[in-house]
This record gives structure tokens, C-alpha cells and sequence, in this order.
């Protein structure tokens, strides 16, 4: 039986998962590789659709079948010891982020704001999501997304992607980690209801608790220790107090908060020279973990785990994955290919931990994925063929 002409609807995110895999920036730049026999073994096709059929598609992907197949990985790396659980914890963030921003592009569900340019007034449109992110030991998964619509904040978007994720997976994680923007009642009462509990920064938008921390924290027992160096950094001393019973007008839950001050040497290498640069910092954290249920140093493992999200999360993506390029200015054209590159990263990195370590360490994560995309790209070189 022939194979078809076209990829059915069905074969779509296949298609997309494989241009995220091959780091490709656009619709047309998979078109290019219409003569690849490696794609169409992989779709079972024998002719690429178009730039503007997958376009076309994309509006129309059910983002809800994305999500139950990153439910299906998740389960995968959970079984096979992939995803595995800190201090008998399994830990997960949830932050925003701005994806692109036009002064001429947008669609229905564009946010807005006014800038001033040239002295002059201009509206700019621009998209953000909130992104919650399963941290293991050492594997981080983008898990879901959901946008921020017109005439709401981001802790209303992330209200919605926290209740669908305790919906659909409601064991997949037990500790949320978020910036400050997130401690505010209805987040805590959710996540208590769900037997969750809660990691959040602490700062200037909650002045009261801040100010009432900095004054009773300063008279608690301190806890000293010395973290280990990082791969390219500097090893750092921290010390760290604690209290039970904080609440607010607004926020009822006892809350316990534990600020660290941590020291250390910043290496930079200015004008050809290594220049080294003490530094102090002080962090607050609020969370409804108990101190009879983790210590100090948990809570402050967990709290810097937020930063996960930034770095394997939105700082590779926008990269290294282009998630910054808008394939097709839609609403839902965003949001499912958004998905597909969730499940691309995903796997991809499972691939790299597969490598033996002598392979894997010797070369970057980059140079694996131009393999990839080198060998897609060989069919198509010579000779010539008409399209």
C-alpha cells in the first residue's frame, strides 16, 4: 500500500517534535528537508506539507492530547528513575515568562502595554505564559504552560495550571517552589487543599512579614555550613535562621521563614585578567513546611531550586530552541508548539544520559543536535531532484 502523500493532522506534532529535535527556526527551514528518507520513514510519508499547512494545523491542535503525551513521559522518567525525588521530596516551579513582543503583530488574546519611543507613545503587544517544571535530582522537565490572557495577572494563569496539573497528576510532585509574586492566600490554600506545600520567596511585596522577619530572625540560633563548589563556581558560606508562626492580615496559614547570608568569591575575567570579587547576599523564604518536617537546609536547597526554571528551563529554550521565534502568530499555534518542544527537550536530554560518559563529556549538547540535524540534512544534498 502506498504511503500517503501528506502527513495526516495526526502526524503534525511528530513532525514539529522533529524540527525542535534538530533545532530548526522555523516552518520553512523543515521544508527544507522535504527530500530527507529519514522523515519520511519517521511520519511514514512521502511529501512534506507546507510552511503554511502546518501553519494551518497548528491553529487547530488539541493541546489537551500534547499534554496527556508529556503526562505519558513523565510517567516513563518517574518508573525508570529519571525524574527522582530530593530529600524523599519530589520538587517542582512554577514562574512566568515573556516569549515575544511586536508593535505590529497580535492576536485576540495579545497582552498590551504602553511605551514611550522616540518621545513618543506606542502600544506593544506581547505574549507570556506560565510554566510549571518538575526538578529531579538532576533532570528538569518542562511540563506544562499555560498563557496569561488580556486583563489578568500571571498568578491568575498560574491558578490554572496549577489546579489542571493536581487534576490530571495529582502525585507528580509535593513541593512547589515560586518567586514572591506567587505567596498570596489562594495559592497556599490550594496547594494545602491538594496536600501540597509551598516554597516561596520573600520580598518587598509582602513588607509586613519581611520587616517582622528581619527583626525576629536576627535573634534565632544561627546554622552554619559550607557549600560545596559547583562545576565553574565558587564554593560559598552560608548561614541560616529560621522561625515558625508567621502571619499576616491577609495570610492566615502559619508560615515558617528562613533567611540565609552567604558569602563568598566571585572569579571574572576582566581585561585578560582573573579578578576575584567578594560578594554577600541575603535570601528569605516563606513556606508551610514545618520545621519539624525539613530542616533549614532543605527549605534553602528548595528555595535556590526556583532558579531551575530559569537556567534548564527559559534560558535553554530561548537559546538554544528558539522558543523565542513566533512559528505561527496564533494563539494556540503558540501554545502547542510550545508543548512539542516540552516533550523534544525532554526526550533529547534522556538521550544525551543514555551516552556512554566518555562520549557525553567529551562534546556539548549542541554538538549532538547538529549530528541530528546533519543527518536529516544528507539525503537532500546531491543530486539534484525536482521538488
Amino acid at each position: 500500500m502506498c504511503a500517503p502523500a501528506h502527513a495526516p493532522p495526526a502526524g503534525f506534532p511528530a513532525l514539529w517534535f522533529l524540527m525542535f529535535a534538530a533545532r530548526l527556526p522555523s516552518f520553512n527551514a523543515l521544508v527544507q528537508l522535504r527530500r530527507s528518507k529519514h522523515i519520511a520513514r519517521w511520519l511514514g510519508t512521502t511529501k512534506l506539507p507546507s510552511a503554511k499547512e502546518m501553519a494551518i494545523i497548528s491553529e487547530s491542535t488539541d493541546p489537551a492530547a500534547l499534554r496527556e503525551c508529556l503526562g505519558h513521559i513523565m510517567g516513563r522518567l518517574r518508573r525508570n528513575k529519571v525524574l527522582t525525588t530530593r530529600h524523599g521530596m519530589m520538587l517542582a516551579a512554577i514562574d512566568g515568562h515573556e516569549t515575544h513582543c511586536s508593535y505590529k503583530r497580535r492576536h485576540e488574546d495579545s497582552l498590551e502595554r504602553k511605551l514611550t519611543v522616540g518621545g513618543r507613545e506606542v502600544v506593544q503587544y506581547y505574549h507570556r505564559f506560565t510554566v510549571f517544571q518538575l526538578i529531579g535530582e538532576d533532570f528538569y522537565f518542562p511540563f506544562d504552560a499555560e498563557p496569561v490572557l488580556p486583563g489578568e495577572d500571571e498568578v491568575a494563569s498560574a491558578m490554572r495550571l496549577l489546579a489542571r496539573v493536581l487534576a490530571n497528576h495529582p502525585r507528580c510532585f509535593d513541593v512547589l517552589t515560586c518567586d514572591a509574586i506567587y505567596l498570596r492566600p489562594s495559592m497556599i490554600n490550594m496547594a494545602l487543599a491538594a496536600g501540597k506545600h509551598l516554597v516561596a520567596t520573600l520580598k518587598d511585596n509582602q513588607p509586613e512579614l519581611l520587616s517582622e522577619a528581619r527583626v525576629l530572625l536576627a535573634g534565632e540560633p544561627p546554622e552554619c555550613f559550607d557549600q560545596p563548589k559547583a562545576p565553574g563556581k565558587s564554593g560559598r558560606q552560608v548561614t541560616l535562621r529560621q522561625a515558625d508562626g508567621f502571619t499576616t492580615d491577609t495570610i492566615h496559614t502559619p508560615l515558617r521563614i528562613v533567611h540565609s547570608h552567604e558569602t563568598g568569591t566571585r572569579h571574572q575575567r576582566i581585561a585578560g585578567e582573573s579578578v576575584a570579587t567578594p560578594y554577600a547576599t541575603d535570601w528569605y523564604w516563606a513556606t508551610t513546611m514545618s520545621s519539624a518536617m525539613s530542616g533549614a537546609r532543605i527549605v534553602h536547597e528548595f528555595g535556590h531550586g526556583r532558579w531551575r526554571i530559569e537556567n534548564e528551563g527559559f534560558n535553554e529554550l530561548t537559546t538554544r530552541w528558539h522558543s523565542g521565534h513566533v512559528f505561527h502568530h496564533h494563539p494556540n499555534s503558540i501554545l502547542a508548539l510550545w508543548l512539542v518542544m516540552f516533550a523534544a527537550h525532554a526526550v533529547f536530554h534522556c538521550f544525551l544520559r543514555n551516552l556512554q560518559p566518555a562520549l557525553r563529556h567529551a562534546h556539548t549538547a549542541i554538538y549532538f543536535a547538529v549530528l541530528i540535524t546533519a543527518d536529516l540534512h544528507q539525503d537532500g544534498w546531491w543530486p539534484p531532484r525536482p521538488p
